[in-house]
């Protein structure tokens, strides 16, 4: 027993003296240096950590923190990971982040300068609010990756980042606000020789010298990334690449402005694997540059103009075994014979994972290489390891082949925006079991799969647009449990939502266009986007419904058949972005309670019932960029308070009964604005000169049908964005800068003489209504400034003067209405030169003279174009010109004989000759004729006076009497 005792004994001592050695082996067994860990809070407390990032830094040890590593020996923290996570699953994306992970601070604190082994610092993906790249970097040699990408600095990047020598990785990154850092002068790099990854993308180093001799200095470099950094040529075609620089494995040259030829420094970098030149400015064959490429995995050269492939494609796919990714989208392989599949050599295609032809302009021609002209070929089922598949875009035709059902591997088909039609049966999906991604929308296509078909995948996004469905809802979707987006729309649906919709765990819902009738369900709470507009849903909006979708970001209700008021729980979901309720019959007043809405960007209550005034807590929505509030009955003012809106690109209030004046604070306000409609409202007062500030973005302004005074200000002839630009171009809209569904959006104008809706143009339409006012005084020569006009309306006012003689300037217009003004004078010949006019309206007026002719104006040859103005003469009016005489043509078309000529003046010469001779020539030379002539021209003069006389004394007589009788 005593011997048992001793040997449990002899245990525990060993158990005791290893301890220290065992728990190493634990990183939560190691202790940090208090120091550091003091250094550690003081970094905690510079930060604003509203999402509690940095909740787990409490407590002595420091090492057990999160993103926190230290030196397993002697407990020196060397790593510190503070990157920001990205909107899905905890990981960055794509180097997208989340602003809702982000650390903010004014700047880096220097107290990392205490952290003297600090081997690994990651600050990327957080907020530093556009401070500089802290220079105290330069002294942290110990660094040897070193990520500060998309953290919000500004300025240069320092030169004194080549003095961290040991760096292997270094990103700088700036993809997200790109060209906010620049680097002028690239020579530093050339000190970091351990480096194997150096990320610059969305740097501008459009002004620094050739790259070349940087890149020899790297030997050790295996990734590059200079996208979107204002590169060309130059940069890299003036010096030889050195052989060591040929070991890179990834190189991304992306989004610059490199032309043909194609680098030379491509053609030896042997060991290349990911190769991306997309987003370029190549308009060439793609040249032999690749052939050498054989080792390529990944290739990108999409969205480019490559018109064909030297030699086909075949050559540059013939010698690529290993491609698993090819992206050739957004490039126009027009009509290009590139040979047949069966022609391709040995590995060709065999390992291809990813395809992408999508959204090109190939006007219905994939390159043949795929054996496609204008239909999907049935081999495509022969590439067996595909797992990606993009051909959207290209305008194929013909049916889908049973074959794609053989792409076992396949997790993303998209076909959409084609023309493909035909039916899609369970055989073209029975056996992709892995299929995630369905996109067949926008094609003629009718889906046959039997209502009862389950199929063997789970699929999570769903794109059926404009699929022929029948009238039912497809049950077999029922069992697509993984779904998160859902979009039918167009598909002729009708009934009422079904149940297991509901039930669904869906981020995105569109069943638009079609038939659904009934009331609005209880939606599930995860929902993100909700689209059912056009259709007959009926009944009021759900009061609870803010509380119903906590997490929504898009609701679209329009063109319904719903009434009732707008509950106040929609003001409770902070995360609205879009919200549009038009075309319904919805009552009431607006609510007011917008005050804490800080995402909004559209609010389009137009077109329905809605009455009382403007909420005056819109104005706090300072990320408002459309607000429609239209075809209302809404009164009073518009709020001083919309004028901190100043992101609003439409403001449209109208068609309501507004009153006041025009305000002066728009044009001060809102220097986006693009569209400004204010018609059809009780406006009065004068149009301020301030309304000219809106210069630049201006396309649309429409003040018509109002009680407006006063002059046309000469300053609208300021308004840069009505002008055209270039040959024939007027300055573009940014949908995506701006307003990412720009053409999702529509608007209502007079044009033409009649009401027209814009939609996918709308953002090409240039306009300028000031007609049904009281506006007087004449028309502003400067409006002849504005070339992009496409309509121009001045009607039912009170405008005098003449038309402006340079009216001819405005080339782009097709509708121009001055009717019921009082303007007179001629018309000008210089409106025959509007060669696109199809409206014009100029009636009643004091117009004179003879109509022009030529041109665009022989065709608008409708006389009530010109009705109410008497003194107008000449075609297409039946009243013709004094001066109107009918021309002789000759038989010679116009064309004179010279004999002829020279016989004509011959005879008139002859003929006055003799009679001025045979006159004179007697009275000269015959003295008794000669007097008796002049003595008979002497005594018809005296009688002519005195029978003057004689009729002038008996006029004065007649007057006289007249005078004596009244």
């Amino acid at each position: 027993m005593g011997k048992l005792f001793n040997l449990v004994l002899i245990v525990l001592t060993l158990c005791i003296e290893i301890a220290p050695f065992c728990s190493c082996q634990n990183s939560s067994f190691i202790s940090c240096i208090e120091g550091e860990r003091q250094t550690l809070l003081t970094l905690k407390q510079s930060f604003e950590d509203p999402f509690h990032r940095l909740s787990s830094w409490k407590g002595k040890n420091c090492c057990t923190w999160k993103g926190v590593s230290c030196d397993e020996n002697n407990g020196h923290v060397v790593k510190l990971n503070l990157r920001a996570t990205s909107r899905f699953s905890g990981e960055t994306v794509l180097g997208k982040f989340s602003e809702e992970s982000s650390l903010v601070a004014r700047e880096v604190n220097s107290c990392l300068l205490e952290l003297r082994y600090l081997e690994h610092l990651d600050l990327s993906g957080n907020d530093f609010q556009c401070s500089a790249i802290p220079h105290f970097f330069s002294l942290m040699r110990q660094l040897r990756y070193l990520n500060i990408s998309n953290a919000r600095f500004n300025g240069s990047v320092p030169n004194n980042l080549g003095n961290l020598t040991g760096l292997r990785v270094l990103d700088v990154s700036h993809d997200q606000e790109p060209w906010a850092l620049r680097v002028d002068d690239v020579q530093w790099i050339s000190n970091l020789s351990s480096l194997r990854h150096l990320g610059m993308a969305g740097i501008y180093l459009g002004e620094a010298p050739d790259f070349s001799p940087v890149l020899n200095m790297l030997p050790s470099l295996l990734s590059l990334h200079l996208s979107l950094c204002g590169l060309n040529n130059s940069h890299l075609s003036r010096h030889p690449i050195n052989s060591t620089f040929h070991r890179i494995r990834h190189l991304d040259l992306g989004n610059n402005h490199f032309t043909c030829p194609v680098p030379l420094m491509l053609q030896n970098m042997t060991s290349l694997r990911i190769l991306d030149l997309s987003l370029n400015l190549f308009s060439c064959s793609i040249q032999s540059s690749f052939d050498n490429l054989k080792s390529l995995v990944h290739l990108n050269l999409a969205g480019n103009d490559f018109s064909s492939i030297e030699n086909g494609l075949i050559s540059i796919l013939g010698n690529m075994c290993y491609l698993k990714s090819l992206d050739l989208s957004f490039n126009q392989f027009q009509g290009e014979k590139i040979g047949k599949y069966r022609n391709l050599s040995g590995c060709a295609g065999h390992d291809l994972e990813t395809l992408d032809l999508g959204s090109g302009r190939t006007g219905g021609q994939i390159p043949d290489w795929l054996g496609i002209g204008g239909h999907i070929p049935d081999w495509l089922g022969m590439l067996k390891n595909l797992k990606y598949l993009d051909l959207s875009g290209n305008q194929l035709n013909g049916t889908i082949p049973e074959s794609l059902g053989q792409l076992s591997n396949l997790e993303t088909i998209d076909l959409s925006h084609n023309s493909l039609e035909g039916a899609i049966s369970e055989v073209h999906l029975a056996a992709l079991s892995k299929l995630k991604v369905l996109s067949i929308s926008s094609n003629s296509l009718t889906i046959t799969i039997k209502s009862n078909w389950v199929p063997p995948f789970q699929l999570e996004y769903i794109e059926m647009e404009s699929c022929k469905f029948g009238t039912e809802f497809p049950q077999w979707l029922q069992t697509q449990l993984k779904a998160i987006t859902l979009v039918l729309s167009n598909t002729s649906i009708s009934g009422t939502l079904p149940n297991w919709i509901m039930d669904m765990n869906l981020y995105e819902l569109d069943l638009s266009h079609n038939q659904i009738n009934g009331t609005l369900p209880n939606f599930p709470s995860n929902l993100k986007r909700v689209d059912l507009s056009s259709n007959w849903i009926s009944g009021s909006l759900p009061e609870i419904i803010g509380d119903m979708l906590p997490q929504l970001r898009y609701l679209i209700l329009s063109d319904n058949l719903m009434n009732g008021p707008i509950p106040n729980s929609l003001c409770r979901i902070k995360t609205l972005v879009v919200l549009e309720l038009s075309k319904n019959s919805l009552s009431g007043n607006i609510p007011n309670c917008w005050r804490d809405h800080h995402v909004i960007e559209v609010l389009d209550l137009s077109s329905n019932k809605l009455s009382g005034v403007i909420p005056s807590s819109i104005g706090h929505l300072d990320s408002l960029r459309w607000l429609d509030l239209s075809n209302n009955n809404l009164n009073g003012e518009l709020p001083l308070d919309l004028k901190s809106c100043t992101s609003l690109r439409l403001l449209d209030v109208g068609g309501n009964a507004l009153s006041g004046n025009v305000p002066k604070w728009i044009g001060e306000s809102f220097r986006f604005l693009t569209i400004l409609r204010l018609r059809e409202n009780k406006l009065n007062g004068s149009i301020p000169s301030q309304l000219c500030q809106l210069s630049a973005d201006l396309h649309i302004l429409d003040l018509a049908e109002n009680n407006i005074k006063g002059r046309i200000p000469h300053c609208f002839g300021n308004f840069t964005g009505m002008v055209l630009h270039g040959e024939g171009d007027i300055i573009p809209l940014e949908p995506s800068k701006y307003l990412m569904y720009w053409e999702d959006e529509h608007l209502t104008e007079v044009m033409k003489g009649r009401f027209l809706e814009y939609t996918s143009t709308l953002s090409l339409l240039v306009y300028l209504d000031l007609s049904r006012n009281k506006l007087k005084g004449q028309i502003p020569q400067e409006l002849t400034f504005l070339t992009g006009l496409i309509g121009l309306n001045l009607s039912h006012n009170q405008l005098s003067g003449t038309i402006p003689k340079k009216i001819g300037e405005l080339g782009m217009l097709e509708s121009l209405d001055l009717s019921v003004n009082e303007l007179s004078g001629v018309i000008p010949s210089s409106m025959s030169t509007l060669t696109k006019l199809s409206h014009l309206n100029v009636s009643y007026n004091n117009f004179s003279g003879q109509i022009p002719n030529g041109n665009q104006l022989q065709t608008l040859d409708d006389p009530s174009i010109y009705a109410g103005n008497p003194l107008l003469c000449g075609p297409p009016l039946l009243k013709k010109c004094l001066d109107d005489e009918p021309h002789q043509g000759n038989n010679d078309n116009g064309r004179d004989n010279p004999a002829e000529k020279m016989w004509f003046f011959i005879v008139i010469m002859s003929g006055f000759a003799t009679g001025f001779w045979g006159v004179v020539g007697v009275l000269i030379f015959k003295k008794s004729w000669r007097h008796a002539y002049f003595l008979l021209v002497d005594r018809s003069k005296d009688w002519v006076l005195v029978y003057v006389t004689l009729k002038i004394a008996s006029v004065k007589t007649m007057i006289k009497g007249n005078r004596t009788d009244e």
